[in-house]
């Protein structure tokens, strides 16, 4: 294909999308008013909607009112985001959470299973929740899987996930053949910060920084509304982060362990007898100087790596997520102060809101952006 075949190919995929934009924003809205509205001829409008009502993406829900002419009243179109499922699946070293939602993200399914990390088991247990759901499954069209690990997005191959004991797994491949529709690998956490863009607390913005504190350590960018992979899809490895205290008692990263800042924050720093970063927080009294060493540090060095981030990426609003962050609530306030206090960049610290749930939700998201971009939806 030529230059200009490319540039006539990517004019028609902007329109199309202006097209379906336009109408899923309205209440319902007329041939002409998106015509008018978006500045596109008439006929290529028309062509367009065509399509979209021979997809199923929007369809024709009434009339308006006649025209100032007292022509015929003009046919309204809307979105329809029943015409198209997907399945989500946000996997887990010990758990796995299915969901299913239509285009807008309405959830129509959820679940959560004990799991042993074997596909065979995964394939059977998402077959099961689509028969269990009781929805059209000829409406599914693509499959999402969040895996706990590092992930090549393009081609679907898991390079390595520790949790699940998988090395160079081609995981797209190995599911496809067992569904009628196209499945998409991503990262989980990559997953977990799509979750709370489309439908928790990262709703509002197309540019965030999203923190998963858990077990372990991990966050993931979204610039422009897009996640950001880096060169090989290992951006947001936080864990690693090093300090000048580290370099110095030569604390340093070592492949297949905890990274060095990962160990100061995640679930394994409060771990002290039988005590869960749940009973730590309870200590907090509203300022971390009344509260215990352990919840200081945890403070300190989150505090210091949200501001460098803050200042590296200028995100609009930085999301923490993950189990530790279920029990952060008390000190949310306190932390927006400090990391305002220590950097001149204006941004906002908000607790997830979707809980385990947001992988397998982000995960979907993720298929149907794929699709989309594929012109496939």
């Amino acid at each position: 294909m030529n230059n200009k075949s490319n540039a006539i190919e990517t004019i028609k995929k902007m329109n199309r999308k202006m097209v379906l934009d336009q109408v899923k924003t309205s209440d319902g809205i007329s041939r002409t008013e998106i015509a008018q509205e978006l500045g596109l001829s008439k006929s290529t409008v028309s062509a367009i909607v065509e399509e979209l009502l021979g997809r199923k993406l929007i369809e024709e829900s009434g009339k308006g009112s006649s025209t100032n002419k007292g022509g015929r009243r003009r046919k309204l179109l809307q979105f329809n985001p029943k015409s198209s499922l997907a399945v989500g699946v946000d996997v887990g070293g010990t758990k796995i959470q299915i969901a299913m939602t239509d285009l807008d993200g309405e959830i129509l399914y959820e679940k959560k299973f004990s799991s042993q990390n074997d596909v065979k088991e995964l394939i059977q247990l998402i077959h099961y929740s689509i028969e269990e759901s009781e929805l059209d499954s000829s409406h599914i069209i693509a499959l999402g899987i969040g895996v706990p690990g590092w992930v090549q997005v393009d081609t679907g191959i898991v390079i390595e996930a520790p949790a699940l004991k998988w090395n160079k797994r081609n995981l797209k491949e190995e599911m496809e053949p067992h569904f009628d529709y196209p499945v998409f690998i991503n990262n989980d956490v990559n997953c977990a910060a799509l979750g709370e863009k489309w439908l928790g607390s990262g709703e509002e913005s197309d540019n965030l920084y999203f923190i998963a504190i858990g077990t372990g350590v991990g966050s993931a960018i979204i610039s422009g509304g897009e996640l950001v992979y880096g060169h090989n899809y290992q951006s947001g490895e936080i864990g690693y982060q090093l300090s000048k205290e580290d370099l110095q008692r030569k604390d340093l990263n070592t492949e297949g362990e905890f990274g060095e800042f990962e160990k100061k924050i995640s679930g394994e720093a409060f771990r002290n007898g039988d005590r869960t970063a749940k009973d730590v927080f309870a200590e907090y009294s509203g300022h971390t100087n009344g509260s215990s060493p352990v919840v200081k540090n945890f403070f300190t060095e989150l505090s210091l790596v949200i501001t460098n981030s803050v200042n590296l990426l200028n995100p609009e609003l930085v999301v923490i997520g993950g189990g530790v962050s279920e029990s952060m609530h008390s000190m949310i306030e306190e932390l927006n102060e400090r990391v305002a206090s220590l950097t001149p960049i204006k941004t906002n610290i908000k607790l997830a809101s979707l809980g385990g749930a947001a992988g397998a939700y982000g995960a979907i998201y993720h298929a149907y952006t794929e699709l989309e971009e594929a012109e496939e939806l």
